[in-house]
């Protein structure tokens, strides 16, 4: 078998979602070339743009010699863009070729010309166009014939009117969202054909999010690559969340078609149509599966144990917290539901293998007085993560994590604990793991005692107490031993601290206040 060092010549991909068909030539040095062609328009329903996308570049694209995916990379972009390979390629009869590159990315088998492929259910807002990431295309490339780059995704047209505040859109598959609409498919390459290959791995959601170091996504067009089916049976759901944090949804009337290589418009984002959910979710608390069921021993039964709140759990490793989310119908089950009666929106949570999904509509999650020992005795939890919580007023987060081994990182987001008056031994976890911590940036104007909150945190690393944090009046032991593993070595280096993010003036008063803070382990970061 030879091996040669290919170069391809492609042109860019149009942001109408036409692919194209190139005439190729194998010729000196191994040099693949193509002239351009574009795949003819199948719908009269599609509304379509004529703004080209060009290469950029460091663009990559994937090429499959059998089974084998290579990475080729162009240094100049443009309109027409010349690939490289960094490495010999076998010589073979035909190639397939994936734009853009994804190293994980499988051709299905050789007899077929089939790639599986991810459609992104995360995407980033990119103006007047598509993530592109999420904008996939494949063909097959001969030696004597033709390559023919498919799109295999539609494209649904979104625009952000002047005047509004969006922070996230969300677009979904059905009226309840209750269709695969991203996720790992088969594409083949030959016919533009989608299969499922496993229903687990798609999801029915997509969010688009703002680039990266914005807030909010800014008034313009925007596009959103899903998977193309006809029908969305029940319709087609759109959302954003507002200034005021509120999730604004609508659905569309009928059912859409929605088309490999065609763009589809569902409107403006506005006032008119939408509705904002203003309610409010409160979390069950700390207890046992039962009538009703309690947050702690409902996660332990749905992961397959007795549902004894403080039995131990061997299965769960992430637990995510998500506030102003579409959450799929199939989901809204009263067996799911954590929510309190204190509150006017359903909570309701889901796993997924060993991730357990707590999700509501509302704006936040409001945590409930009663939780302490919220997280006990999950020994395979390594994750938590929040999105917009608030607590109950007096609330208590004594043992929060009670006997969590295996923990290593808690993220609250932009929470805010300033109701919270116990935080007594909330990271406490005997020989912890712990390495992240991110309070949020939250005021801690209620607490009253902070005694041995990090104690024995000993792999601490990253510590985010924010700007706002205050000492409570007791606080006994509340860094006894944390970050001991991450001292200063002989060689003094500082990379080996705690990264310690609060204010001069808690650091400060700690250092006067807590006899057994050794700040030799801290490497302060003022906010």
């Amino acid at each position: 078998m030879i091996m040669k060092k290919y170069i391809f010549v492609i042109a860019a991909i149009a942001a109408l979602m036409v692919s194209c068909t190139k005439e190729n030539n194998l010729g000196q040095n191994g040099k693949l070339t193509f002239s351009v062609t574009k795949e003819a328009i199948g719908s009269t329903k599609a509304e379509l743009s004529g703004t080209n996308v060009n290469f950029a570049a460091g663009d990559k694209i994937s090429v499959f010699a059998g089974l084998t995916n290579h990475e080729f990379t162009t240094t100049a972009g443009g309109s027409t863009a010349t690939f490289t390979s960094g490495e010999s390629v076998a010589e073979l009869e035909n190639y397939l070729v994936l734009s853009p590159y994804n190293a994980d990315a499988t051709r299905v088998d050789v007899g077929s010309m089939q790639v599986r492929i991810t459609i992104p259910s995360e995407q980033v807002a990119t103006p007047g166009g598509v993530d592109p990431k999420a904008l996939i295309s494949a063909g097959i490339a001969t030696g004597t014939g033709s390559v023919e780059l498919k799109n295999a995704v539609g494209l649904v047209k979104i625009v952000v009117p002047d005047g509004l505040t969006v922070k996230t859109i969300q677009v979904a598959g059905g009226k309840a969202a209750t269709i695969a609409i991203a996720g790992e498919f088969n594409f083949n390459a030959e016919n533009g054909a989608l299969a499922i290959p496993d229903v687990k791995k798609t999801t029915q959601i997509i969010t688009l999010v703002p680039k990266e170091g914005d807030d909010v996504i800014a008034p313009g067009t925007y596009y959103v690559a899903v998977r193309p089916k006809t029908t969305y049976d029940a319709g087609f759901m759109v959302a954003y969340v507002n200034g005021s944090n509120q999730l604004c949804k609508r659905s569309t009337a009928t059912a859409l078609d929605i088309i490999r290589s065609h763009i589809v418009p569902v409107g403006s984002l506005g006032d008119s149509g939408y509705t904002p959910v203003s309610g409010t979710a409160v979390l069950r608390m700390f207890g046992d599966y039962g009538n009703p069921w309690q947050f702690t021993g409902l996660i332990k039964y749905m992961a397959g144990g007795s549902g004894t709140a403080s039995a131990d759990d061997n299965v769960v490793k992430k637990i995510i917290f998500k506030s102003h989310a579409i959450i799929p119908n199939e989901k809204k089950t009263s067996a799911g539901t954590v929510s309190s009666g204190a509150g006017t929106e359903s909570i309701f949570t889901y796993i997924d293998g060993d991730v357990v999904y707590v999700c509501t509509e509302a704006s936040k999650i409001t945590l409930n007085a009663t939780s302490s020992n919220l997280f006990r005795n999950f020994l395979a939890l390594e994750e938590v993560i929040f999105d917009d919580v608030d607590t109950q007023a007096g609330a208590s987060f004594e043992y929060m994590f009670r006997n969590d081994t295996k923990l290593k990182k808690v993220d609250f987001g932009n929470a805010d604990f300033s109701k919270v008056t116990n935080f007594s031994y909330m990271f406490y976890t005997g020989a912890s793991a712990l390495e992240y911590v991110n309070l949020g940036g939250t005021a801690t104007t209620s607490a009253t005692t902070m005694q041995s909150m990090f104690n024995n945190n000993q792999n601490l690393k990253h510590l985010d107490l924010g700007a706002n944090f205050t000492l409570a009046a007791t606080h006994t032991n509340m860094f006894l031993d944390a970050a001991r593993q991450t001292s200063i070595d002989a060689s003094g280096d500082d990379a080996k601290k705690c990264q310690l993010y609060c204010s001069q003036a808690f650091y400060d008063d700690v250092r006067v206040n807590e006899a057994t803070f050794n700040a030799a382990r801290f490497f302060l970061h003022v906010q």
